[in-house]
């Protein structure tokens, strides 16, 4: 009883929430919602952010339906994803651009991956790869909008699941005409890592100091940990920590994530606590990077 409850109470707030932000409004977290995590560090303040975000609403992948998130039909991750990085802040449906993560460029809902294959597609990139833990869809962290973004195909595939971190040659962008461009994302191919443009940096950092922490082994999904190293492997872990630490101070929230903060957590109940609070991944991990 207490459950449903409490699914009712969280399905209200996004209600109220996702009106916000139709109108272009940013709100803060709830009053009192990281109250059990003020004041701590280290592991205790690992778990006491674990314990606050750990419960979500599961969206299905892949449903046949519009595109059209406020409608509240037929909804997937690939609407959630129209509506959480819509290029357009006081998200319209007619707007139908969504922003890239890996380009400073936008993508028309219909070239979508799943509307037709092309080098000029976006598909939903996985940023801590899902083969790395968890590869069936019927995993939680295999649909959560905490860590899904719209990313070019070139740039999605040349990731593959490799670790991330500085160095490597240029990806190269394949257009619709068969030509290529040079990004300013790399790949190491001998070390298994892959460096994000500047432009998205502290966001892939964040998304995965967020999946650390969320995923502790609880339920179907195993437990997600930061290693400081690069390397190809299926097991649940994954790395630079150091250099994403890095990226994370250097490269802070912009008005663009903290949006999407806000309107993830409208759909799923719970957030990304390190765009809300970022000195919390130094507190947590900091000692591991010390010189």
């Amino acid at each position: 009883m207490r459950d449903v409850a409490f699914k009712s109470i969280r399905i209200l707030i996004g209600v109220v929430l996702l009106g916000l932000f139709a109108g272009g409004l940013q709100a803060d977290p709830p009053s009192g919602y990281y109250e059990d995590a003020r004041g701590k560090s280290g592991a205790a303040l690992r778990e006491a952010l674990h314990a606050i975000i750990r419960d979500h609403e599961v969206l299905p992948y892949t449903r046949s339906g519009n595109d059209d998130w406020l409608d509240g039909e037929d909804r997937d991750v690939w609407e959630a994803l129209l509506y959480t990085d819509s290029a357009c802040p006081d998200y319209r449906p007619e707007c139908g651009l969504v922003q890239l993560l890996y380009l400073d460029d936008f993508r028309h809902l219909d070239m979508a991956y799943r509307g037709g294959r092309g080098p000029d597609k976006w598909s939903r990139e996985h940023i801590w790869p899902k083969s790395r833990g968890f590869p069936r869809q019927s995993q939680d962290g295999y649909t959560d909008l905490h860590h899904l973004r719209p990313a070019d195909r070139s740039l999605n595939g040349a990731h593959r699941n490799y670790g991330y971190d500085d160095g490597g040659e240029r990806v190269m962008d394949r257009l619709s005409d068969g030509s290529e461009v040079a990004t300013t994302a790399r790949l190491d191919r001998d070390r298994a890592s892959f460096e994000p443009p500047d432009r998205a940096k502290g966001q892939v950092a964040r998304m995965l100091f967020y999946m650390a922490v969320r995923y502790e082994g609880d339920g179907d999904m195993p437990d997600l940990e930061l290693v400081n190293r690069t390397e190809l492997t299926d097991e649940p872990r994954i790395g630079r920590l150091c250099t994403l630490l890095d990226w994370h101070n250097q490269y802070g929230p912009t008005d663009f994530e903290r949006r999407r903060n806000d309107r993830v957590h409208a759909i799923q109940g719970n957030r990304n606590p390190f765009i809300d609070e970022p000195g919390w991944a130094n507190l947590i991990w900091g000692q591991r990077c010390e010189a």
